[in-house]
């Protein structure tokens, strides 16, 4: 067995002993975080690509376990080259500040997020390459501070950072950009300042 694709289940220690043999090489695990956690304190050394995606809607009372779990989780995985996380919520959590995962390669934020906190959790992923994320952002006024944010980055940020970030893509999902194209919209412009502050960054993606 080199593909593992599981989705929804609950796994003993013995389940996930008898999963994971010596020639895994891809691993997809969706759901449950304590069910990843469970799989993911066997070895894993042969392994080239993990994806773990989290879905609060279905495990809501995992909520404040996510982050010490997915630390445990991200912390042993070193000898893997691809490492991709996805967190399915339907609001940021201040918990997830606490986020260090530093051998994490591809992250997906599903919910909508301030550039500050966003900045802060990049922080603590410092080998990631892709970020993906969601702005939800009905409200003009909230749109129009990010846009505001991101004009005036280098005064809140006056040193780029260290992230190898090289690809960033964001939906949104807001009303007053539907009849302009993201890219040419204020938010889409004030989103180039990213390249500065993430002097890694090549490819900026804009959808709605």
């Amino acid at each position: 067995l080199e593909r593992l694709f599981l989705e929804n289940i609950s796994l003993t220690t013995n389940e996930a002993l008898a999963m994971i043999g010596h020639r895994l090489k891809w691993l997809y695990c969706e759901g449950s975080i304590i069910a990843a956690s469970q799989l993911c304190k066997q070895p894993l050394r042969d392994l080239d690509t993990l994806f773990l995606i989290w879905v609060e809607e279905e495990y809501p009372d995992e909520l404040d376990d996510f982050v010490f779990l997915a630390n445990e989780i991200f912390s042993k995985t070193d000898d893997i080259k691809y490492v991709h996380c996805e967190i399915r919520a339907a609001n940021f959590d201040d918990s997830m500040l606490g986020i260090y995962w530093p051998y994490l390669t591809h992250l997906s934020l599903g919910f909508t997020i301030l550039f500050e906190d966003l900045f802060e959790i990049v922080q603590n992923v410092p080998n990631l390459l892709e970020l993906n994320m969601v702005i939800d952002y009905h409200d003009v006024n909230v749109i129009t501070e990010a846009t505001e944010f991101l004009t005036n980055i280098k005064k809140h940020y006056p040193t780029p950072s260290s992230s190898k970030i090289e690809t960033l893509r964001i939906v949104i999902e807001c009303a007053t950009l539907c009849s302009n194209p993201c890219c040419q919209s204020p938010f889409g412009k004030a989103v180039q300042n990213l390249r500065w502050y993430w002097p890694q960054l090549k490819n900026i993606d804009i959808q709605n």
